[in-house]
Order: structure tokens, then C-alpha cells, then sequence
């Protein structure tokens, strides 16, 4: 039986590759292509953040606001009598709920923007981004042999050309700091400092309180019977979830959940609310009505699989049937690998990936930044024959997320399942591979 090492590149290090640390090689070229490449798309970042209102921010920032009123932020109704500090335009006023849609949790982690002026925000959540990007990487390099660095770097690049980074920066979103989060605590899965467990265990607690698909993060720490990462997950989980209560009151997970809900029966059930009216004159904390609602020729669409497959499907159902194959999934991964291996953790990242498109909402292209860690923990995982071919299909699914830029309309979709495709087979591949080594 082939030794579990074999799939791991931290457990048993390749030898490093000359075409990615020689600076002559045709990847060091490629690879200064595409940074240079990067840097023209962080000034067209700049240029957009400049220019326009950040949809996904905006409400954010007057939801925590609300909040610390200690009114219900899911359900808030702009009044003309609150002045524009606590005016979201892109709120729908016929609708039940609000354009807030994050958790409780989340909303508290933009508690310290809440005083500040709007325009000052949308600078600060844009190096934020790119912060949380750089964070993310520095936590895989640490985690894998220095033949994969250039090509991390390279698909780092890549990522960052696609139209799937320039809508998330446009609307200033978070899924970066979801992924990179996620590199941070498979970093610390791997560490064998004393530091790794606490920051293992915080690390998904936070992430299953940000996104509760992320749940299943928590069951690497019980599966392993580790008492550090087990108490540090408790921990987290109980600070996170008592912070926001302290800001917003005893009721704001239940308006959580209720409102997104209602969201839920809103999207399955297609329901269109008009648009805001509001005067030419307007101005938003200094910024022009105009200016505010600008957006730059960004392509996306809906991949959600509500909308991939035209008939319906139970989410709840959906939801369940992945939470128990990816359970069933993990524990046959950790039979044959340990759940700190590297191929452990390529597999985990699938599974979220998978999950993603599984939630009752809208999934536009930012949502693709969570196949970032998918990708970077291939090259991890993965050795000689099987690394080469991973490469090629991590380097060809990015040039078609970049080519959504001139895709047809009806194309538009054709990048998203294509990654649910790869993350499907990532999650069924390593686990099958492993039931048949636990068999042999």
C-alpha cells in the first residue's frame, strides 16, 4: 500500500524545480507577465473604488450602524428624518428585508468603520482586500515546498486578471478574506508550534460564524481529539457569537435568520422589487447619487445551482445531503491521510467550494474567489505526474475565468460550472482514493 507521504508535499518534500526558481525559466517570464499584468488591474481597482459606491459595502457599513442603534438591521427602513448616514440606495423600499444580508458576526467586524466617512471606507475595505489577498498567500507559502512558489504566484496573478476579482474589489466584498482565512487555519493545521492548534481552532470558529457553510471546518478540530483546537473552536464560537448581542442586542441572530429566510423564498421564488428613486441632486455622506450608483462594464451572472438546473430543487435538502457526504468524506480522508495532511485539506477546500453553490442566494462571480485556496492547496497535495497535471488544469480553468471578459452572454456561466466541476471531482477523487487505500 503507497505510503500516505507520498501524497503530501510537506510530509515528504519534492526536490525543488529548476524551471520555477531559475529567473531565465519560461515561468519566471510568464509569471512577471502576469504581476505586471496585476499591477495595471490594481489601478483599474483604484480607479472603480474611485468612481463609484460599492454596492456590497454600503450595506454593510449602515447595517452595523443600525445595529449599534440597536435596531433590527435586517429589516431597517430608510426614513428621511435618519440623514443620509444610514441611507443604503441600493435597498430595495417595497421589499420585506434589507440589502443586508451578512451575519451577525460579520456586521461586527466593521464596528470600527462605523464613525468614519463613507469615501474613507471604501479606500480603507480596498486595502483591506488586498491585504487579506497577500495574508492569505504568505499562509500557503509557509505551508508548502518552495517548487510550488512561482506557480502559486503565477495563479495568484492569474486570479487577479479575472473579472471575478475586479467585481469583488468594484462591489467590496469579503469572500478574500473568507479564503484567506481558510489558508491561515490549514497553515496552522500543519504548524508545529504551539500556536498552530489556538489559531487553528479561533480561525474556524470565526469562519463558521462569517459564513455558516464554513461550519464544517469544526469538525476537523473535534475529528482530530486535540483538546487545544477543540477548546480554542469553543472559544471562538462563543466570543463570536456573544459580540454581536453585545452590540446589537439579545434578538439580532434571530432577525438574522429570519430575514435571510424571507431572502431565501425571495430568490427561489425570483421575486424583482423596483429600484430607489431618488433626486439628481442627492449627495451620500459627500458622494453625488450619480457617482454612487455608477458601475464600471464588470460581465457576471447567477451560478448558483438554483439557476444552473432549470427545475427545483429543496435547498434544505441539498444543504443536508452535502453536510453528510462531506462528513462521511472527511472521515475516510482521515483514515488514510490524517486530517492535517495537505491532501486533507485540498479535499476540505472542495467540499466548501461545492457548498457554495448549494446556498439559496445569489452567487455572482466574486463568489469564485473561494476556488482560490482549492487551487493553491493542489499544487500542495499533489506530487510529480499528478502536480504537472494539476497545473494545467488550474492554469486552463483561470484563462477561461479570464476570457469571461469577451465571453458571449449566454457563455457567461460556462467558468462557473466548469469550477464546480474540478471541485467536485477534487472532493470525490480524494475521497474515493482514500477509501481504497483504507481498504487495501
Amino acid at each position: 500500500m503507497r505510503s500516505a507521504a507520498a501524497f503530501d508535499s510537506m510530509s515528504s518534500p519534492s526536490s525543488p524545480d529548476p524551471d520555477s526558481s531559475s529567473s531565465g525559466s519560461p515561468l519566471f517570464f510568464l509569471l512577471m507577465i502576469a504581476l505586471l499584468l496585476a499591477v495595471w488591474g490594481l489601478i483599474s481597482d483604484v480607479i472603480h473604488t474611485g468612481g463609484g459606491g460599492s454596492i456590497d459595502l454600503r450595506n454593510r457599513i449602515t447595517g452595523v450602524r443600525v445595529a449599534s442603534a440597536h435596531q433590527d438591521p435586517y429589516t431597517y427602513k430608510w426614513r428621511q428624518a435618519d440623514g443620509t448616514r444610514l441611507l443604503d440606495p441600493f435597498a430595495y423600499p417595497s421589499s420585506p428585508v434589507s440589502h443586508t444580508t451578512v451575519t451577525p458576526a460579520t456586521l461586527t467586524l466593521f464596528l470600527p468603520f462605523q464613525d468614519l466617512n463613507y469615501r474613507v471606507t471604501q479606500w480603507l475595505w480596498l486595502g483591506v482586500q488586498y491585504a487579506a489577498l497577500g495574508l492569505g498567500f504568505l499562509a500557503w507559502l509557509k505551508s508548502t515546498d518552495r517548487a510550488n512558489w512561482a506557480w502559486g504566484g503565477l495563479l495568484t496573478c492569474l486570479y487577479c486578471l479575472t473579472p471575478h476579482w475586479r467585481l469583488h474589489v468594484d462591489r467590496g466584498q469579503s469572500y478574500v478574506l473568507y479564503a484567506a482565512l481558510l489558508l491561515v487555519m490549514m497553515n496552522a493545521g500543519r504548524s508545529a508550534g504551539k500556536r498552530g492548534p489556538w489559531v487553528e481552532g479561533l480561525t474556524g470558529s470565526l469562519l463558521t460564524m462569517l459564513r455558516p457553510n464554513f461550519g464544517v471546518l469544526l469538525g476537523v478540530s473535534a475529528a482530530r481529539r486535540r483538546k487545544v483546537p477543540i477548546l480554542a473552536a469553543g472559544a471562538g464560537l462563543a466570543v463570536w457569537a456573544l459580540l454581536p448581542v453585545l452590540l446589537a442586542g439579545t434578538a439580532i441572530w434571530k432577525q438574522y435568520f429570519a430575514a435571510m429566510a424571507i431572502h431565501a423564498r425571495q430568490y427561489l421564488d425570483r421575486v424583482q422589487f423596483p429600484p430607489a428613486r431618488f433626486s439628481q441632486k442627492e449627495v451620500i455622506e459627500g458622494i453625488p447619487i450619480d457617482t454612487f450608483l455608477s458601475f464600471p462594464g464588470i460581465p457576471f451572472t447567477d451560478t448558483s445551482i438554483y439557476r444552473l438546473i432549470s427545475f427545483q430543487l429543496p435547498p434544505n435538502a441539498l444543504l443536508i445531503g452535502w453536510a453528510v457526504l462531506a462528513a462521511g468524506a472527511g472521515w475516510l480522508m482521515m483514515r488514510r491521510d490524517g486530517a492535517g495532511s495537505a491532501r486533507f485539506q485540498w479535499g476540505v477546500s472542495a467540499w466548501i467550494y461545492v457548498g457554495d453553490y448549494l446556498l439559496p442566494a445569489y452567487r455572482y462571480n466574486y463568489n469564485h474567489i473561494l476556488l482560490w485556496p482549492v487551487l493553491l492547496l493542489g499544487l500542495t497535495a499533489l506530487e510529480g505526474t499528478a502536480r504537472k497535471v494539476w497545473m494545467g488544469l488550474a492554469a486552463g480553468i483561470l484563462i477561461l475565468h479570464t476570457a469571461t471578459w469577451w465571453l458571449p452572454k449566454a457563455c457567461l456561466p460556462w467558468p462557473g460550472v466548469v469550477a464546480l466541476l474540478l471541485a467536485v471531482g477534487v472532493a470525490v477523487m480524494t475521497a474515493l482514493t482514500s477509501r481504497k487505500a483504507a481498504a487495501g
